[in-house]
């Protein structure tokens, strides 16, 4: 009769989540203002197999990548470029943090920096 009792209230939990909230991403946005040679950097955790949908657009140019650090070594999966949009989705490959970097590359740069894990 526990067993029984323990699945239904199990049950009426799950039936009582909006499958919304189950499955909704977590996003984060922001806006950032970056003087030449200045650094912004926004980095979330991530589990293998986690995806991460990012997208960064800039009023003027910025130099970007996408890194994580294990030790001493520095991997990229997105090498360092001048840009000012850029859309990816990633797939984690290991349990990291992993960070979105941008660089001004002249004054008054404003940078506005979304992603999303799913």
């Amino acid at each position: 009769m526990k067993s029984l009792t323990f699945s239904l209230i199990i049950l009426c939990t799950l039936i009582g989540t909006p499958a919304s909230a189950i499955e909704e991403p977590q996003k984060h946005f922001g806006y950032f203002k970056v003087g030449k040679g200045q650094i912004g950097e926004a980095c979330p955790e991530l589990k293998k197999g986690q995806q991460l949908t990012y997208i960064i657009k800039s009023n003027k140019p910025v130099r970007f990548n996408f890194h994580y650090h294990q030790g001493g070594e520095v991997t990229y999966p997105v090498e360092d470029h001048k840009t000012q949009f850029i859309e990816k989705t990633f797939v984690a490959e290991i349990d990291e943090t992993y960070c979105l970097m941008w660089t001004g590359l002249e004054d008054d740069s404003t940078v506005q920096m979304e992603y999303f894990i799913h």
